[in-house]
């Protein structure tokens, strides 16, 4: 494969869109979790268009590492390159762009990429589909962005030596693609922004969800635990204030048991840390089992209650009876009548079974877990679809660098995971534990996938309906145009159709525009034949016309357009016809150089304008002053001015150049701008010799200038002329 030469100014148009496009893609739009909408491939599209395959690979080389800087994916290179490629030979094949970045992806683009994502990266299967698909859906938006660019842009229509059509296309299928690329690109626009709005919609509803649960649920706990803990402080302040034996403690806590379930056990201990009492009495007699070191003074809730004399939850912990429960014990202090003094304390283990009950009452039962933790961060319980164990600690990660969401997001299970597993509401409860419900992640990005989805089957939808409608027009449209164009066209002989046109398709249903343009064609065709000689002479006097015109343009071209003399280019060239007339009749020939003085100043005081009015004073003046027809008058350039007198009286020359210096230094300026009046002088060196002297007009010149230098230096508005003899 043959790489063609490189075009410099293509190179640089095509690094100057891959330095865009890699800017944009630095930063490119974050929709929703990790979906983001590049824009700066489109630079790669308009170069593919326009300069071919190996201009869009250099520029995919910019944006491709816009987005390794934006993503760390080196996968991007592969994909984008390939895509620059894919599209610019396609656009060589007059292949349309839009259906090339289709195909690509189809073909190319998501398998590659579902490959590299499942082998390189380790994504789970089930986000392959959501990440290929929402690719895909971006290519093709930036595809038909960069397409209607290259449309809507007319300067890059007439970019030289840009790439051009094979074979020129019909109307029909030229506004059935625009119809297409109109439709795509309406589509995808209304679709990212209601996408945008029905995810967000969706994410507001989830947190307030978790939060409502997390409210319900957090106060539920927050009662059971208040509730229990009322009853113990009021079950040790009855056996304080009461006086009652010891032997009657047991029946107390029979009758607190049998009233409250939501304890699974209860005891009184005595100073010691003995039990003394237990409820229910199986559990009493299953202690009395155990071996004599049995006691409970060492822990924290015994502690708290007798010493402390405080009503006390502890965290959850194993207790020490015969099947080790996880506990979490509410214990208070037993006084004696009339003390301060603690003799013991009432304990009692809540029930965790209550969290399972409310965690199953949750109306978002099957979508919502929840996980308790007591004030140490232990779990006190949790979910069981979640398969954590209670008693441990909880372990989390929250947040995603790579996740835009308005959702708290966090992996309990998966530290190191593409995917985050559960989005999170957090309570913290009134006795210091926390209360955490989650929901997985995924059904949300598969319901995201879902969208994007259906908007790909509905681009696809829109096309072949965008290509019917697209027909139905050219058919009204194009279809009558073309049998017009055929019956109205001369045959080969030069003659045209005389026959009346008729075609089922002219009738009510074409457009009134169509059909209007049938009558004119119609009635100019007869007026056509009649007038045929008419206009032939039309031509003839158009001819004519059109050279007219002509010389007018050249007599433009040889003239200055501010003081309406000869410019430089027409004096250069006439020099010499001038030059060869005087040395055939061996006249002189005046060659001037006028310089106005300190017309600078001029410009710096009055302003530009005032400076173009004085150039054109001193046109209309050299014009009166030198009237002859073979008096050469010329604008050199800026302030300066060239007389080329031919057949002039050689003693005569100065003289008159000094009369028309006295009358320019006497003509009174007025500057348009503010009619403020100046005057100017001018500076003039002249030579005077045989036209023998020299057939070149710069060897005049410079003898000229040296003598205008000397006109300047000696004070200005002066006359210097050197008289050259033959």
């Amino acid at each position: 494969m043959r790489v063609p030469a490189v075009n410099a100014a293509h190179l640089k148009l095509a690094t100057f869109l891959g330095l865009l496009g890699l800017i944009l893609n630095i930063y490119p739009i974050p929709l929703f979790a990790n979906v983001q909408l590049i824009l700066g491939n489109a630079a790669v599209v308009i170069v593919a268009i326009l300069l071919g395959p190996w201009y869009a690979l250099l520029t995919a080389l910019f944006t491709a590492t816009g987005l390794m800087l934006a993503w760390s994916s080196a996968h991007v290179y592969l994909v984008f390159l390939l895509e620059a490629l894919w599209l610019g030979f396609a656009r060589r094949r007059d292949v349309p762009i839009l259906y090339a970045s289709i195909s690509y992806w189809l073909l190319i683009g998501l398998p590659l990429m579902s490959l590299y994502l499942w082998l390189i990266t380790g994504m789970p299967a089930y986000h392959i589909p959501f990440t290929t698909i929402k690719q895909a859906f971006n290519g093709i938006f930036y595809t038909t962005l960069g397409e209607l660019c290259v449309v809507a842009l007319p300067s890059l229509w007439h970019l030289k030596d840009r790439l051009v059509n094979h074979t020129r296309r019909t109307m029909s299928s030229q506004i059935s693609y625009l119809f297409i690329l109109i439709t795509t690109i309406s589509l995808l626009t209304s679709s990212l922004v209601f996408n945008h709005y029905f995810m967000d919609k969706q994410q507001i509803l989830i947190n307030q969800n978790l939060n409502d649960t997390g409210i319900s649920l957090g106060h539920a706990t927050e009662t059971y635990i208040s509730t229990n803990t009322r009853t113990i402080a009021s079950v040790g302040k009855f056996i304080s204030v009461s006086g009652l034996p010891f032997e009657q403690w047991q029946r107390i806590l029979d009758s607190v048991q049998s009233l409250t379930p939501s304890f699974t056990t209860m005891f009184i201990a005595n100073e010691h840390g003995e039990i003394v009492a237990g409820s229910p009495i199986e559990k009493l007699n299953n202690f009395k089992k155990l071996e004599q070191r049995f006691n409970v003074q060492d822990r924290d809730y015994f502690i708290q209650a007798l010493i402390n004399h405080n009503t006390f939850v502890s965290p959850v912990f194993i207790g020490r009876g015969l099947d080790k429960e996880i506990i979490i014990a509410i214990s208070t202090p037993i006084f004696k009548e009339g003390s301060n003094t603690a003799i013991g304390i009432v304990q009692g283990s809540l029930d965790l079974g209550y969290f399972s009950n409310i965690d199953k009452q949750n109306q978002h039962h099957e979508t919502q877990s929840i996980i308790l933790l007591d004030e140490k961060k232990n779990i006190v319980y949790a979910s069981e679809r979640l398969g954590l164990t209670p008693l441990t600690p909880f372990n989390f990660i929250t947040g995603s660098t790579e996740y835009r969401t308005r959702l708290k997001l966090m992996d309990i299970n998966q530290s190191e995971a593409n995917t985050p597993e559960y989005i999170y509401a957090h309570h913290q409860l009134n006795n210091g534990w926390h209360l955490y419900v989650v929901e997985p992640f995924v059904p949300l990005l598969k319901l995201a996938q879902e969208q994007y989805t259906k908007t790909i089957a509905l681009l696809l939808l829109s096309m072949i309906g965008a290509v019917i409608i697209a027909k139905a027009i050219s058919r009204l449209t194009t279809t009558p145009l073309a049998l017009l164009a055929q019956h109205f066209s001369q045959t080969k002989d030069g003659s045209f159709n005389e026959e009346k046109f008729e075609h089922e398709l002219l009738n009510n249903s074409t457009p009134k525009e169509i059909y209007s343009l049938y009558e004119s064609l119609e009635a100019n065709q007869q007026a056509l034949l009649t007038h045929q000689f008419e206009l032939e002479d039309k031509v003839k006097q158009r001819t004519m016309d059109l050279e007219a015109a002509n010389r007018k343009l050249k007599d433009m071209a040889e003239r200055d357009s501010l003081t309406n003399l000869y410019n430089r280019r027409y004096t250069e060239n006439q020099f010499l016809k001038i030059q060869d007339l005087c040395e055939r009749g061996q006249d002189a020939i005046a060659v001037v150089l006028l310089d106005l003085d300190y017309f600078k100043k001029v410009n710096d005081t009055y302003g530009h304008l005032a400076g173009d009015e004085c150039l054109r004073v001193m046109a209309e003046v050299l014009s009166r002053h030198f009237k002859r027809d073979v008096d050469l008058l010329c604008r050199y350039g800026g302030e300066e001015f060239i007389l080329i007198l031919p057949m002039c009286n050689s003693l005569k020359v100065e003289q008159h150049l000094n009369d028309f210096r006295e009358k320019l230094a006497s003509v009174i300026i007025t500057n348009p701008a503010d009619q403020v009046t100046f005057s100017v002088t001018v500076s003039i060196g002249a030579i005077i010799a045989d036209a023998t002297y020299s057939t070149t007009l710069d060897v005049w010149l410079k003898q000229a200038d040296e003598n205008l230098y000397k006109a300047k230096e000696q004070g200005r508005n002066r006359v210097v002329c050197t008289l050259i003899s033959s």
